[in-house]
């Protein structure tokens, strides 16, 4: 694995980056909770994942999720969604996701409850993949983002700056956005909401083509 895998270990911590998801609005929908489908997907991860019902559903199943987008966008086809359908988000409330996207220049590897597929009912393709981290203290997130810096290439001085600046101020708030890294060959980004005196921090992290 090529970064730190951000492990969440309770409930409310699940349930705010939920609620975080809710906040931001969407166009889609969510499949989780009690499986409307059956996977029948061997235990060989090499294939990439899909979305419709069956290919979620193994997504929940095994916790394992893996997007192409070494070519930059994923055509709606190759997830499993016809191509006048929203894409639905993809949502775990038994444990998080491993997560991989294959970009151009390397592998993005991460552990989220909760994957969103950006598109529109006339977009043939998906351009946009969120998903959320999660840390218990300000410090926790500090290290999250000097960490994804380093893997991804966002700019470290304005990291040091922005942590500078949380850390200076005991009662702060923050919601801040890192311009995206590339190292990856792909744009990744930081998007932090940050709260020094709640008792979990939640990054939103977005990923598209160059």
């Amino acid at each position: 694995m090529t970064e730190s895998r951000f492990i969440a270990r309770s409930v409310s911590i699940i349930a705010l980056a939920i609620a975080t998801v809710l906040m931001l609005g969407s166009c889609g929908f969510t499949i989780g909770g009690p499986q409307a489908a059956i996977c029948n997907r061997d235990s060989d991860n090499s294939a990439f994942s899909t979305i419709d019902p069956e290919g979620a559903a193994c997504i929940l199943t095994f916790h394992e999720a893996r997007f192409d987008m070494s070519r930059g966008t994923i055509a709606k086809t190759a997830l499993g969604v016809e191509a006048d359908e929203y894409a639905p988000d993809v949502s775990s409330d038994d444990g998080l996701i491993d997560l991989e996207i294959l970009g151009p220049d390397g592998t993005l590897d991460a552990a989220t409850d909760r994957i969103r597929f950006f598109t529109t009912d006339t977009q043939p393709d998906v351009d946009r993949i969120t998903y959320f981290l999660t840390a218990n203290s300000p410090d926790e997130l500090f290290q999250l983002v000097r960490d994804g810096s380093d893997v991804y290439g966002f700019d470290r001085t304005a990291v040091e700056d922005w942590i500078t600046a949380a850390s200076s101020d005991p009662h702060g708030t923050s919601d801040f956005a890192f311009d995206p890294g590339t190292a990856l060959g792909m744009n990744v980004s930081y998007d932090l909401r940050y709260d020094e005196n709640a008792s979990v921090q939640v990054v939103i992290v977005d990923v598209s083509p160059l």
